[in-house]
């Protein structure tokens, strides 16, 4: 089954992805496939911290422990009795677009393809943690990752830890997926599980997750305490949590050559961690003025909503777009992006340089 994924990933990487790092492989999702309902597995983007792990199913077991609850383990098999849930949940890596930030900051320099949607299926989380007997003074829920790597050179080895608040772990919409858009999860996705949290920025949705454990007070490690917290240049910080409300345009693509007096239509996604996307406004004229574009395709809460304008361009050269979306709870997507020391959640309008030409 490993060689048979590590072949499969291999084409993955060969297939579309547009490479950001390596060792290990870190790939964008191509701007066409933004602009789909659902990102295909092969096109959906990658990123970890550390090698992909060596995974047995048949000796694979998830680990439960912790405050109050007796040490125990559950199979594949076993987690794929409990309850099916399936939704369809937009990931985005806290990075993303940390390319277009001035001046730079450290970290993989992603453009605007670090964003895929797809059909998670698992089981809640809550009808794990209801197999443990959880004790009052439980906080929280630390999940261990198989992966294991130093974080930095001077840092020894160490697994992939984070941990979510005790009411969002409960909460029916919180997966351990099993599958992606139908199919088995991939080695690089996180076979045999991973965590999905709707609405989180993607570092929280742990990938080969070996261990669960209840805790009694938050958890502070490398990756959720010194990494992934917005540091800013007053000297405050907050941790990333919930994914902010973004926009993209995906067509036209940059310095694509538009015929002048003839129909187009801008079309993109829009995103909002938790929250629906209310509106979206389209500019063809650099911010100038805006123009609300037509949501279409399915609304559902935790994906992204597909967009798009029709546009009739008339005068002749360059043209800048942008656009912009609203949050049902009044949040706009600013114009330009909150520099953070380590580049997260860039959520600025980004632009789209095209020619119209007779």
């Amino acid at each position: 089954i490993i060689q048979e994924m590590c072949n499969q990933m291999n084409d993955v990487n060969a297939s579309g992805l547009k490479t950001v790092g390596t060792e290990p492989y870190v790939g964008e999702t191509p701007q066409a496939a933004l602009g789909r309902w659902v990102t295909p597995n092969s096109l959906f983007y990658v990123r970890s911290q550390f090698d992909y792990p060596e995974i047995d199913e048949s000796s694979w077991r998830l680990k439960l422990d912790g405050a109050g609850s007796q040490e125990m383990t559950l199979s594949l098999d076993e987690l794929k009795q409990l309850p099916k849930r399936t939704l369809t949940v937009t990931l985005e890596c806290a990075g993303n677009n940390r390319g277009d930030l001035n001046p730079p900051a450290p970290g993989n320099q992603f453009s605007n393809g670090a964003v895929s949607n797809a059909t998670w299926s698992g089981t809640s989380l809550s009808s794990v943690l209801s197999k443990m007997d959880l004790s009052k003074g439980v906080v929280e829920i630390l999940f261990e990752g198989a992966d294991i790597g130093s974080p930095a050179a001077d840092k020894d080895p160490e697994p992939y830890l984070r941990s979510l608040p005790l009411e969002l772990a409960r909460h029916p919409d919180t997966l351990l997926a099993y599958e992606m858009n139908g199919e088995t999860l991939p080695l690089e996705h996180g076979y045999p599980i991973r965590l999905i949290i709707p609405g989180w920025y993607g570092m929280a949705h742990v990938k080969w997750i070996s261990k669960i454990t209840a805790i009694t007070e938050p958890y502070y490690g490398t990756f959720q305490g010194e990494k992934y917290v917005f540091k800013y240049e007053d000297g405050t910080e907050r941790p990333v949590q919930e994914m902010q409300v973004k926009s993209t345009i995906t067509s036209p693509g940059e310095n694509e050559s538009l015929k002048c007096c003839t129909d187009y239509r801008i079309s993109g996604s829009a995103w909002s961690g938790r929250t629906d996307i209310a509106k979206v406004e389209v500019s063809v004229d650099c911010g100038n003025s805006w123009h609300e574009a037509e949501l279409t395709g399915p609304s559902e809460q935790y994906a992204w909503q597909q967009w798009n304008y029709k546009w009739h361009p008339n005068t002749l050269g360059e043209h800048t777009l942008l656009s912009r979306a609203t949050n049902s709870d009044g949040e706009q997507q600013p114009l330009e992006s909150v520099w953070n020391e380590l580049g997260y959640a860039v959520n600025g309008s980004k632009p789209t340089k095209i020619t119209v030409s007779s």
